[in-house]
């Protein structure tokens, strides 16, 4: 933990899985002074979350990433490029319910999860109704989901889960470097390393619907 503790004005530690009060208080007590609220979940080592602050000075984006060394690297690279307006959490991502109200969140990122192929581990994965669900709630109205991945199953059985009653879908592809969004897209690690090897990549982003 002393690593982490170097880095107090960026990386809110965490001694498990659970979101600590203190942990909320302070995440709480920052989001006030910004105008929008950004959170990616399991932002890995940050590549994704820095370039979306550095492109977002008006908004707070907070990175859930549970891996240590990730979250110090992205830690590194905030304080690289002297952003302040990066805050990482070491939890798990499913906390997120713990630590926002409802409509206090601008837009969720998640990008390029774990899979979990196969059929007995499928209930491990992140994204579910469930989760779908607290992050519609913790939206602002107008507030955004945004869900890239390469691992098509995963990314054919997740859009359903959309409700149209609640979601507006405003961007869909299976090929997203052939696409229109690619321009504005930000890349990943994984992103990266995907594209190299020639993989597809699929991306949905769903607005909450008033």
């Amino acid at each position: 933990m002393q690593l982490v503790t170097t880095k107090p004005g960026i990386i809110v530690a965490e001694n498990d899985r659970e979101i600590a009060e203190t942990s909320r208080q302070e995440i709480q007590s920052i989001i006030g002074s910004f105008p929008e609220c950004y959170v990616e979940l399991g932002s890995g080592s940050g590549m994704h979350l820095i370039r979306l602050a550095d492109r977002s000075p008006q908004a707070l984006c907070i990175g859930l990433e549970i891996r240590f060394k990730r979250a110090f690297k992205t830690g590194e690279k905030a304080e690289g490029k002297s952003l302040e307006n990066v805050r990482v959490l070491r939890t798990d991502a499913r906390q997120i319910r713990h630590l926002f109200t409802p409509g206090q969140v601008s837009a969720f990122f998640i990008n390029y999860p774990d899979p979990w192929d196969k059929r007995r581990w499928r209930k491990n994965r992140l994204i579910n109704a469930e989760l779908i669900q607290t992050m519609w709630e913790l939206l602002k109205p107008g507030g955004f989901f945004r869900y890239q991945t390469d691992h098509q199953e995963y990314f054919a059985s997740t859009c359903p889960l959309l409700n149209p009653a609640q979601w507006d879908i405003q961007r869909h592809t299976t090929d997203l470097l052939q696409s229109p969004y690619m321009e504005s897209n930000i890349p990943t690690e994984f992103e990266m390393l995907f594209k190299s090897q020639g993989k597809p990549l699929c991306l949905v982003e769903a607005v909450k619907r008033n």
